[in-house]
């Protein structure tokens, strides 16, 4: 799967609510970023690493929030934190959709 690919997927299910939010108050257009992959340490083991999509960013300018991620893997989303000494934690999967993991965070 490609950026392109998961970003159309996405967009797809959004359809045209754009409007809708959560209780993190996430606007999609500015949250929604074209995904990219990165490292996040394992939600089950600490020095376990596991590349994960990241789709979607509570605070995109300063990448200091929430996040929603998606694993190739499972074809699931999740959602990620930051952690200890700037590592990013993998909090699990939340759903098969995107919008499913988007309520839950």
């Amino acid at each position: 799967m490609t950026a392109t690919e998961l970003r159309a997927r996405i967009e797809q299910e959004i359809g045209g609510d754009w409007t809708r939010t959560n209780a993190h108050g996430c606007d999609l257009r500015r949250c929604l970023i074209m995904p990219v992959k990165r490292s996040f340490e394992s939600e089950y083991d600490a020095f376990a690493t596991v590349d994960l999509w990241v789709v979607l960013e509570e605070h995109p300018e300063s990448r200091d929030g929430y996040k929603i991620v998606y694993d190739e893997k499972t074809e699931r989303f999740g959602l990620a934190c930051p952690g200890i000494h700037g590592r990013e934690v993998h909090l699990g999967a939340y759903g098969d959709t995107f919008m499913k993991a988007f309520d839950a965070m």
